[in-house]
C-alpha cells in the first residue's frame, strides 16, 4: 500500500537517535533520556499543493520540531507526516 500526502503535508521518515555507549551509569528503571525538541527527517514525498513541491525532493534531509511530527499508525507500517509550516530548513553537507 502506498500513501500520498495531501493538504500541504510532507511524508517523512524520522531519523533514529544514536545511542552513545561510552560508560556505565546506574539509573532508575523508569529513567528515559530527554529527547531533543528537534528531529531530522528524510523527505519521502511532498504533496502537490505544498509550497515545497519542486523545492524539496525525495531523500532531502529537513529539520522539524519533534512535537509536530504526526505518527499515523493505522496500517502495519506507520506513516509520518509533517505540515509544511513546521519545516525549519533543509540540511546539506559541505559536499552538496
Amino acid at each position: 500500500m502506498n500513501f500520498k500526502p495531501f493538504n500541504r503535508y510532507l511524508l517523512v521518515a524520522p531519523e533514529e537517535e544514536k545511542e552513545e555507549k561510552s560508560m556505565t551509569i546506574v539509573l532508575p528503571t523508569e529513567y528515559k533520556k530527554a529527547k531533543s525538541p528537534y528531529v531530522f527527517c528524510t523527505v519521502q514525498q511532498v504533496s502537490e499543493d505544498s509550497k515545497f513541491h519542486g523545492t524539496l525532493f525525495d531523500g532531502d534531509q529537513i529539520l522539524i520540531e519533534r512535537r509536530m511530527l504526526c505518527n499515523v499508525d493505522i496500517t502495519e507500517k506507520p506513516v509520518y507526516l509533517v505540515l509544511e509550516n513546521y519545516v525549519y530548513g533543509r540540511y546539506t553537507d559541505e559536499n552538496n
